[in-house]
């Protein structure tokens, strides 16, 4: 029971990298989401010039 503190550190860091990942993904998807309006934007700006 002496290494309790190593064990919550552990866990703590690990609990820690997760939610970094999670929100890297969440602003990778936003990125993506953003450069999917640019093109249907591009897309529907050069059928109406037609």
């Amino acid at each position: 029971m002496d290494n309790l503190e190593y064990l919550f550190a552990a866990n703590v860091f690990v609990w820690g990298g997760i939610f970094y990942y999670l929100f890297r993904i969440k602003k990778y998807q936003q990125s993506l989401q953003n450069d999917l309006n640019l093109i249907k934007e591009a897309i529907k700006k050069g059928s109406q010039s037609e």
